[in-house]
């Protein structure tokens, strides 16, 4: 694999490379002492993603890496005796899937303490009420029920919680960035009238009395609550890989991680028990934060730098945040709609945890320590504050290669006379919209009618010349949709839950939405070298596909399953 940093280039482990290309001729090898394959992949569609976009037949792997792509006859002189073949009978094989933008360990906390409430399948507030009031039951009174939801979704009002649960705080979550309480929770957290609001990203919205009632990007002395530890995070974390990614034909994963999570992967990778392969992303916070002081300088000083590691486990980016979501608390130019969101405040702009000479010096100091850097930044004018630390860190201590990553970037891009600019601006500094097409699926009927606004508009981008990276980002919120096909599908259908298609003209075709997950995924990484497509002295990630993603209806999409996951030349799931 390729490691960058600022300081040096390096290779770990030499890249096994036959001189056998995409369509040459094996017979050429008879003339040395030819190899066997230890795996041959033949009579299928090996779709490549590789430049030129080709389409083989066979594909054989040597150890970890792949050594020769081409027709099954081309290849067959590599079958030996002790070669595992594969005969794919027609099916389809991709390079293994890479999300981009995850998050392990808070989806195997939700997974295993929250209460499913996402609508649908529940119909609404009443049914939710119902699961919550059933799950009550089951705890003693005064215990914390921890309610899972997904973006935009109906709620139970204060009231409702209120009278069904008065004896239980309740916390149910749209997401990580906005919460709903009821009166027993901000009871014993003190959220009273008396409460001051914070400053900078977060809000809270209150009853008519003043007692917090939703809690958006804030932060509030949240009680400490049940979550995996020790032996039992590594579980949760391993359970997370296998089930959610794995199984669903993903190889590796950009995670965001913890010391915790850290330490349990770490674990997992020396007991040869990492389900899949992990970069891991730190989270580094503004100088003011409580939780930044410690965690900062101990990131930025005392861990090595991107690339750090090996094929499996690795240290990723920098990751900062500038602000929130779209409609509450994103940073904004113009004030937020009135239907952006799940409630709305007039004037509202979001704001940002961070000033700008902070930030610039931040992105600077890690820069020269050696990381990449990538920015949560939903909101237009928070993306300019980026661009603007972005480009003070290039005119101080130049790197040729950053690959600066936005995340979020292209949600919601308004049609204004900012977002050209904007545009030609990343194009300069090589900046990668980092986006996440899963959550085009949760817009309601009232969010897509918000004026001079693109959805993400993937089209636009990609026609930008920009090379989109493709994640989930689910932090619970959507577990469901850990599958690249469910993306994939909705970067081609532009379909809601609802069933309304959104700005169809925006919609990209099945290839373009697979490099996202793939090739274009590996580059946001700094892994195209070794992962993203299927050529020679490549690592052997590669799924079996159920169905050809080029040919299926493309209604069909985000029905296609993974019939078999191949890591580093070996089988480590067959459905």
């Amino acid at each position: 694999m390729l490691f960058r940093s600022n300081k040096k280039i390096r290779f770990v482990a030499s890249v096994l490379f036959a001189g056998t290309l995409f369509g040459s001729n094996i017979a050429q090898a008879e003339k040395a002492e030819r190899p066997f394959a230890d795996l041959l992949l033949v009579n299928g569609k090996i779709i490549t993603v590789d430049d030129k976009e080709s389409v083989a037949e066979s594909v054989a792997v040597i150890g970890d890496k792949i050594y020769a792509v081409g027709s099954t006859k081309e290849l067959a002189p590599l079958k030996g005796k002790a070669t595992k073949v594969i005969d794919l009978a027609g099916k389809s094989v991709l390079p293994g899937f890479i999300d981009a933008h995850t998050h392990i360990a808070p989806m195997a906390n939700v997974e295993t303490f929250s209460v499913n409430i996402q609508a649908p399948p529940l119909a609404g507030a009443e049914e939710i009420v119902q699961v919550l009031v059933e799950h009550s039951k089951t705890v003693p009174p005064g215990t914390w029920i921890w309610g899972q939801g997904t973006y935009n979704q109906e709620m139970p009002s204060r009231e409702q919680l209120d009278a069904a649960l008065p004896e239980h705080p309740v916390r149910l979550d749209w997401s990580a960035h906005d919460i709903i309480i009821n009166h027993k929770a901000a009871q014993v957290m003190g959220l009273d009238a008396d409460y001051p609001d914070p400053d900078g990203v977060g809000r809270l919205e209150r009853t008519p009395d003043g007692e917090v009632m939703i809690i958006r990007d804030a932060h509030v002395p949240w009680p400490k609550r049940e979550q995996l530890e020790g032996e039992g995070l590594k579980n949760g974390v391993s359970m997370i890989l296998n089930d959610f990614f794995l199984e669903k034909g993903v190889t590796t994963v950009q995670d965001h991680v913890d010391r915790d999570t850290a330490r349990a992967l770490q674990e997992l990778h020396d007991e040869g028990a990492l389900p899949i392969r992990v970069r891991m992303t730190s989270f580094v916070r503004p100088a003011g934060d409580k939780k930044s002081a410690r965690g900062n300088q101990a990131i930025l000083q005392n861990w090595e730098q991107t690339g750090f590691g090996d094929d499996w486990l690795y240290l990723g980016a920098i990751k900062l945040g500038v602000d929130g979501v779209w409609g509450t608390t994103a940073y904004t130019y113009k004030p937020a709609w009135k239907g952006s969101g799940t409630t709305w405040v007039p004037g509202n702009h979001g704001g940002s945890g961070w000033q700008q000479d902070q930030l610039n010096e931040l992105v600077l100091k890690a820069q020269r320590e050696g990381w990449q850097l990538q920015t949560h930044a939903n909101g237009d004018r928070g993306q300019d504050m980026v661009l603007d630390a972005y480009e003070y860190a290039q005119s101080k201590f130049k790197v040729e290669d950053p690959r600066y990553r936005i995340e979020h970037f292209g949600h919601f891009l308004q049609k204004d006379d900012r977002s050209p600019a904007r545009l030609k601006r990343m194009r300069r500094l090589g900046v990668i919209p980092s986006s996440q097409i899963a959550f085009l699926w949760r817009l309601t009927d009232t969010n897509v009618q918000e004026p001079d606004l693109w959805f993400f508009p993937l089209r636009l981008l990609i026609d930008e010349g920009f090379h989109v990276a493709g994640g989930v980002d689910t932090i619970g919120t959507q577990n469901f949709a850990t599958s690249p096909f469910f993306s994939i599908a909705r970067a081609v259908l532009r379909d809601t839950k609802y069933g309304t298609i959104v700005q169809p003209e925006q919609s990209i075709t099945p290839m373009e939405a697979i490099k996202m997950f793939t090739i274009w995924a590996a580059e946001a990484g700094f892994v195209e070298d070794s992962l993203g497509s299927i050529e020679p002295g490549k690592l052997a990630d590669l799924i079996i596909l159920s169905a050809d993603p080029l040919t299926v209806p493309h209604k069909s999409l985000g029905d296609i399953e993974v019939d078999v996951t191949i890591i580093d030349g070996r089988v480590v799931y067959e459905r």
